[in-house]
């Protein structure tokens, strides 16, 4: 069983390693998966994340004037709020994120979930603070996450605070 912590050292080096061409090909593919689901459809408001230049590419959907996009801002005590994206209030954080500057909560009906590393069951490895498991922990509405063809590690045990995330989209 592949302890946590050596399966986020090892995603990052793989996706900072990942060939351009095919995480374009895979990020295209995946997005159009997502974008032709009735999760999405379905949703008025989606919480979307601002990726570091590794993580999966969200360009296509920051760029969705269909839907009302909010990204995760962190509080104190290793909380989270969603706030409406705007590309002309971000700061960036002590995690080298850009969040933004407002501070009013909304909630979405879809959260695009992030994360290294996933189970088949849908569990996740994030980046290892907790956030979006805190705020999952009380959410109500649907998940889904983008998986590239490495992110798959069947054998890690999830943690009882774990939360497993509804659907994966991924090649």
């Amino acid at each position: 069983m592949k302890k946590k912590a050596e399966i986020r050292k090892k995603m990052k080096v793989f996706l900072k390693n990942f060939n351009l061409a095919e995480k374009h090909d895979q990020t295209t593919r995946i997005v159009d998966k997502f974008l032709a689901s009735e999760q999405y459809k379905q949703a008025e408001v989606i919480a979307v994340f601002l990726p570091m230049s590794f993580e999966f590419d969200m360009t296509r959907i920051l760029s969705d004037q269909t839907k009302r996009l909010v990204i995760p801002k962190t509080l104190a005590h290793y909380q989270m709020i969603f706030t409406d994206y705007d590309p002309d209030n971000l700061i960036m954080t002590a995690f080298g994120v850009q969040e933004s500057r407002d501070t009013l909560s909304i909630t979405p009906d879809l959260i695009i979930v992030p994360g290294l590393a996933w189970s088949n069951a849908g569990y996740r490895i994030g980046f290892g603070g907790g956030y979006y498991d805190r705020y999952l922990a009380n959410f109500k509405g649907d998940t889904v996450s983008f998986v590239y063809d490495f992110q798959i590690i069947p054998d890690f045990q999830p943690d009882s605070f774990d939360i497993v995330i509804s659907s994966l989209f991924k090649v």
